[in-house]
């Protein structure tokens, strides 16, 4: 069975700052050669890792239009929703959201975390499952959400999908994410990742497969969104073959440079710097260790021993009020 992966594309009607070109053609273009290389490729499975729109409440007319890009290719793509594509973190308000209607409708299929999927041909039974972005995925002792604790017996590969911060190594203090070390007891044979921009490529350790091609679109001016290319990975799994898994990089991209603004190289990275600076700060502090909102409540919650009823409709609100605002 072959997959063909990919994540991030982020689908919005305005190219960000930082951006020199028109962000829809190009995307265009780039899902586009998606479908040929699913084509030229035999690809049976396409997968998507989330964040498939920039914000949950995208226009219509946006969505209309690369829907169509979705179905060209004639295959399912099952996916898991990204930050972006839910209000407030919150997986439960997915569908009063876009993605959440794409899924009605049968342009893509949402994972549900608690109902893995089961693809099987003559050549391999494979267990497909997924995790959607939550609010304290990569909070201590959550790791668990990037695992899948045990495999079938009667399943000759698994594989999950998950967004998260999931890296390869570490990076500055402040930050909240998931090294690769922390999940080598997941039972998944491969596991999907995206959110994280730029990507790890491919990962073997103990024979297992940890896959983050990096996102389809750069959204920022920094150095390394400049240096790397869109890409995506293509997977042939089977009994015989095993995992055979390649990054293909996309011929429709544009070199960094010709498509982000390097004049916001220095801004970005001084926004960068001082950001860490400001983490390490409020590390040494106390235990509040990130300044969005909903990761405060989390780390109230946790200090406090908050309900997890009470934390959950805090979130909730957050959520409503955030979509009351977006309308």
């Amino acid at each position: 069975m072959r997959f063909l992966y990919f994540t991030d594309t982020h689908i919005r009607g305005n190219s960000p700052r930082g951006r020199l070109d028109d962000i829809c053609e190009t995307l265009k273009n780039k899902l586009s050669e998606i479908n040929d290389i699913i084509n030229k490729e035999n690809i049976d499975v396409v997968l998507h890792g989330g964040d498939f729109f920039d914000r949950p409440d995208i226009s219509p007319s946006i969505v209309r239009e690369f829907a169509a890009f979705f179905q060209k290719s004639g295959k399912i793509i099952y996916g898991i929703a990204g930050n972006h594509d839910m209000y407030g973190h919150n997986p439960a308000t997915i569908g009063r959201t876009m993605v959440g209607l794409l899924d009605g409708v049968k342009v893509i299929k949402l994972i549900d975390s608690q109902q893995p999927i089961l693809l099987k041909d003559d050549k391999a039974t494979i267990l497909l499952s997924g995790q959607p972005y939550i609010y304290d995925i990569d909070y201590k002792d959550k790791y668990k959400q990037y695992y899948v604790i045990s495999k079938p017996h009667n399943i000759d590969f698994s594989i999950h999908m998950v967004h998260g911060m999931l890296l390869d190594k570490k990076i500055f203090d402040g930050a909240a994410y998931t090294l690769l070390d922390d999940i080598l007891d997941t039972e998944a044979d491969i596991t999907l990742s995206g959110h994280y921009h730029s990507g790890f490529g491919i990962k073997i350790i103990n024979n297992k497969y940890f896959i983050n091609p990096g996102s389809l679109v750069r959204m920022t001016s920094s150095i390394t969104e400049i240096e790397r290319w869109p890409s995506v990975a293509i997977l042939d799994i089977s009994r015989e073959n095993g995992i055979v898994a390649n990054i293909v990089k996309l011929k429709s991209a544009k070199p960094g440079d010709e498509v982000l603004d390097r004049g916001y190289i220095e801004q970005e990275q001084f926004k960068k710097h001082r950001l860490a600076s400001f983490f390490q700060e409020i590390g040494s502090a106390g235990e509040i260790k990130k300044l969005d909102l909903y990761s405060i409540i989390q780390q109230v919650a946790n200090n406090e021993n908050i309900d997890e009823n009470i934390k959950k409709e805090a979130l909730k609100r957050i959520a409503d009020a955030e979509r009351y605002m977006e309308t």
